[in-house]
């Protein structure tokens, strides 16, 4: 059903609504009310009553409905017009595995009324221009406002604004704004209970959480099309995510190639340097997966080239450090240098790929290799031609792609919001044109989906091109939706405490948005670190799901030999615990896609009724069962520590530890080389025994570390490249630990017997605990 109103009605309600001025937000005109349509719609997701809103301009040519939606996890035509539902009456059963689960939902008509009751915070939205939408809401004085992805900023986002269009932020200071990411949820907590807000655009969003402390939160979208807005009933906070990653897909298990260390800079220069890093990990015996190519490995900045001169036998460097069990990744910007003797750009050219202007001629702008050209990756013919390219790394035994400057980055054009303040330019008038499934529209009103789909593109190629392995992409930029089909870092911090510090909320509020493969540059990437800051960066670390060192061209070497004995020392042991934990890590991702849950998760997703910590942005729970605490500031040697209900174990507190009551804070001192983290009495935690690469852990014996007198944790074997556990090819077993045994129940078993030794080890996580052997239940 439309909503209708006239014109004065519509004035004095967004009046009314307003009571006081939001100086911060995109300015707007009180009497401009301009007309749109709008139907509403409920639905129960994960157990969790939705209200969506589907609202479109009126009168603004081309628009006919809602426009298509690149973020939501469906299976249908890109035709757009129904947003991408399926509003059949049949449904189909929806698997733990199974894609396209949002298509399968069973939406039905509701009034605005129901607004209130799933969403209880006075909700009320006008379009205030042509191209600009307003929606104000209420924050009780005791909100938190949780959510929003890549922000640097605390858990909580109340009281500042926070712009949600993908920028090139290479100087990551609090007074940047916008980020390379924008994930459009808002999780609200007031009296001991959460709701969330979903607003599914592309465009430009601008999101004042009472910024001018009037109780007010006030979200400005600038777009002419439209636009689709979920509210989230009241739920645990955990389901609320469970909810939204039905609606916008759940990663699938990562190769376990890449939960493994990652070294990576700006760049390795040459063969012999490539060859040199390999050596010194392996001869140090500092574990190892992974050595990633910068853009120096290309052709003056070609895609899809190597130099012939500093990389002279890509094929046989690859090949060799696969002998010594190195994967490589290689970066791939989007930008393709405009050279009528280069064959990528003649191609894409030939087949009409690139995005255009106005007058439709191809936009060129500055980037690496000079002046280019740009896909248009809202195109599926175009995804499909760029994906094809990748068949020069998959050729030579590449194994993973890093997508960057995919905001897309542009040196002569970065600040997209320049010259933008309440409204849009017109389509013809904006830095180029894209062709949406919708037809053809400004860059501006589609900007955050071009990371996302360059991301797509590169996935779906690399899983036709290696249809038994699963790819690997890692991403700079995106979009709600991304985590179906990458990974991502939080981009080009520095080596700065208070960026090692504000890792912890970044990475925690990108995992509550759906996006669980996630971490940051450890070490910093700009400026130079110290050895302390790597050290405890590093401790702070092995527990990112992304687990990498990159670092710059004009900053000192970031590897960890590089420190001294002592941080080398430190750095390997925190390294070393990261690989034996890999068991632990790949239940954490097999929980994701059954239930949508973060890898890193804040205090909140676990202390449900404990308002103290709601508050509490320095500490995280990695999984349920294990509290991550990092010492976060230079020469501190202890910190305070909350512990939640409960009782706690410090993780390497030895087998005569004894336990930490809950509901307290202790100062707590951490050597150097500590991994500091506590661990909830009542869990069992599988450690695999250390080995050199992810790869070789996979038949590594298992020890399971049970803390307390009753316990109980899982346990998931499967190949760890394959898509055969989509077809049930995997083992799970609950394990529990009563009257001083060890007991498994399979809850599984399609993988076969995977030939590991078994142990169990009573809160002794050393590599020297005195372990007892058992065999699993088969």
């Amino acid at each position: 059903m439309a909503k209708q109103t006239t014109q004065v009605e519509q004035e004095n309600y967004w009046l009314e609504a307003r009571k006081s001025p939001q100086g911060a937000a995109l300015a707007f005109s009180n009497s401009a009310n301009l007309p749109f349509e709008c139907t509403y719609h409920k639905c129960s997701i994960a157990g969790v009553s939705v209200v969506r809103i589907d609202a479109w301009s009126k009168g603004e040519k081309g628009v006919k409905g809602v426009p298509f939606s690149f973020a939501l996890d469906i299976e249908a035509e890109e035709d757009g017009g129904t947003g991408g539902f399926d509003r059949s009456d049949e449904t189909e059963e929806i698997s733990f595995f199974s894609s396209g689960e949002a298509g399968r939902l069973d939406w039905q008509d509701c009034a605005e009324s129901d607004l209130e009751t799933v969403f209880p915070f006075g909700l009320k939205f006008q379009r205030t221009a042509k191209s600009r939408f307003n929606f104000i809401f209420d924050l009780p004085d005791d909100t938190r406002c949780y959510g929003l992805g890549e922000r640097l900023s605390g858990l909580n986002r109340r009281g500042a604004v926070h712009t949600l269009i993908n920028t090139d932020n290479s100087k990551h200071l609090p007074s940047m704004d916008a980020m390379y990411k924008s994930l459009p949820l808002l999780f609200l907590w007031h009296q001991g209970q959460w709701h969330a807000a979903f607003l599914d655009s592309p465009a430009c969003q601008k999101w004042d959480l009472d910024s001018s402390m009037s109780g007010e939160a006030l979200i400005t979208l600038l777009s002419r099309r439209g636009w689709q807005l979920y509210l989230f009933g009241q739920a645990p906070l955990k389901d609320l995510v469970a909810a939204y990653t039905v609606l916008t897909g759940r990663s699938k298990l990562p190769p376990l190639w890449a939960l493994g260390h990652q070294q990576s800079r700006w760049s390795y220069p040459d063969e012999q340097t490539v060859r040199g890093i390999a050596h010194e990990f392996r001869s140090r015996s500092i574990p190892c997966d992974t050595i990633v190519l910068d853009i120096d490995y290309m052709d003056e900045y070609r895609v899809f080239t190597t130099s012939a001169e500093r990389f002279p036998n890509m094929k046989k460097l690859v090949s060799d450090l696969g002998q010594q069990n190195f994967k490589v990744i290689t970066i791939v910007d989007p930008g393709v240098k405009k050279d009528s003797k280069y064959s990528v750009f003649n191609d894409g050219k030939k087949q009409d790929c690139f995005v255009k202007r106005a007058d439709g001629k191809i936009y060129t702008g500055n980037v690496w290799p000079g002046v280019s050209a740009f896909p248009d990756f809202l195109r599926p013919e175009v995804r499909r031609w760029w994906g094809a390219q990748h068949g020069f790394y998959t050729d030579l035994g590449i194994k993973g792609i890093w997508t960057d400057m995919n905001e897309p980055a542009i040196f002569d054009a970065n600040e997209p919001l320049d010259g933008i303040t309440d409204e849009l330019p017109e389509d013809k008038d904006q830095l180029f044109l894209q062709v949406s499934p919708e037809g053809e529209v400004g860059h501006m009103e589609v900007r955050n989906l071009y990371g996302m789909q360059m991301s797509r593109a590169t996935w779906q190629a690399l899983k036709a091109l290696r249809p038994k392995e699963r790819p690997f992409v890692l991403t700079r930029a995106g979009y709600a939706g991304m985590q179906r089909y990458s990974a991502v870092w939080l981009g080009d911090n520095n080596s700065w405490w208070e960026h090692l510090q504000m890792s912890i909320p970044m990475l925690v509020s990108v995992g509550l948005c759906g996006v669980p493969f996630a971490g940051v540059d450890i070490g910093g990437f700009a400026f130079d670190t110290t050895g302390e800051l790597l050290a405890r960066w590093y401790s702070a670390g092995l527990f990112y799901p992304f687990f990498r060192n990159h670092c710059a061209l004009s900053g000192r070497l970031q590897e960890p030999w590089h420190f001294g004995e002592k941080v080398e020392k430190a750095v390997k042991k925190f390294i070393e615990f990261h690989y034996r934990l890999l068991p632990y890590l790949q239940g954490l991702f097999f929980e994701h896609m059954i239930n949508g849950s973060p890898i890193m998760r804040p205090l909140a997703f676990h202390a449900e009724d404990d308002e103290h910590a709601l508050d509490i942005d320095d500490q995280f729970f990695f999984g349920k069962d294990i509290l991550v605490a990092p010492i976060v500031h230079r020469a501190k040697r202890s910190r305070p520590v909350y512990l939640p209900a409960g009782n706690w174990y410090r993780l390497e507190g030895g087998a005569d530890a004894k336990p930490y009551a809950g509901n307290r804070t202790y100062e707590v001192a951490f050597g150097f080389d500590e991994v500091p983290a506590f661990v909830r009495e009542g869990s069992i935690i599988p450690l695999a025994d250390l080995r050199m690469t992810a790869e070789e852990t996979r038949t590594a014996p298992v020890t399971f570390v049970v803390f307390g007198e009753k316990a109980e944790g899982s346990y998931l074997e499967e190949d760890g490249i394959s898509f055969d556990y989509e077809a049930g090819q995997f083992n799970l077993f609950q394990m529990q630990y009563r009257q001083g045994k060890i007991q498994c129940q399979p809850l599984s078993l399609g993988y076969g017997i995977s030939g590991r030794e078994f142990y169990y080890s009573l809160k002794d996580v050393s590599p020297k605990a005195q372990k007892h052997k058992f065999e699993l239940s088969y």
